[in-house]
């Protein structure tokens, strides 16, 4: 099976870690589940929350909030993040 292919559930913390860490994204330091990922034209705060992966852009002010299943593979979920709000 193709490791991104696998559901978000069926990885470790530590993959899922991993995972962030690679795409750029920084931990909060007060909160193991809350990450940043901060881009030229838009910042992501992504939080592990206990039924969904919660991700929330921020362009120009303006909040969009998306929630992810644990049953969603771990491909779709990192393109939906990087393509933004």
């Amino acid at each position: 099976m193709n490791l991104p292919k696998k559901p978000i559930n069926q990885y470790s913390l530590q993959s899922l870690e991993l995972w962030l860490t690679d795409l750029g994204a920084v931990k909060d330091v007060k909160n193991p589940s809350k990450w940043y990922l901060l881009l030229s034209n838009w910042n992501a705060t992504i939080l592990f929350e206990q039924e969904d992966l919660s991700v929330i852009w921020e362009c120009e002010g303006q909040e969009t909030k998306r929630l992810f299943s644990y049953c969603f593979n771990r491909e779709d979920v990192e393109n939906a993040i990087l393509q933004g709000p």
